[in-house]
């Protein structure tokens, strides 16, 4: 934690673009049949994933009501409205589109992954696009 402030000592940080879609990318042979099921609820839903959770991934779960060790990996759902309210930190365009509901092949991913991002997954005749949402 050294060189490091004390509100980033405490909150997750905005993780890079393209390590973003490098996590979710390797999550996705694991976790895409979790993610799919979040959104297959409501298009309103926002699929939390979050990787080999560390101290502070473990307490932002904890906030929002969910449990998680030291190491896990789990994914759970959110109204896109909720988690636009939740993250507060994040910036007005990126809790705009979580309060957006997704498009009809599209699944909405909040990763956290000692870092957040937000993220589309699109698919189009079986195959998958990931695109992150910029900062």
């Amino acid at each position: 934690m050294i060189g490091k402030s004390l509100s980033e000592r405490h909150t997750l940080s905005a993780l890079p673009p393209e390590r973003a879609v490098a996590v979710l990318t390797s999550m996705l042979a694991s976790q895409a049949r979790h993610l799919v099921e979040v959104r297959a609820q409501d298009a309103g839903m926002v699929a939390c994933l979050v990787v080999r959770a560390d101290k502070l991934s473990v307490r932002v779960c904890r906030d929002l009501g969910f449990r998680l060790k030291l190491g896990a990996t789990a994914v759970f759902g959110l109204q896109g409205t909720d988690a636009a309210t939740l993250f507060p930190a994040l910036p007005e365009a990126q809790r705009t589109w979580l309060e957006t509901p997704c498009g009809p092949r599209e699944t909405k991913v909040l990763l956290i992954a000692g870092g957040t991002a937000l993220l589309s997954l699109e698919t189009a005749d079986g195959k998958v696009a990931i695109t992150a949402l910029p900062g």
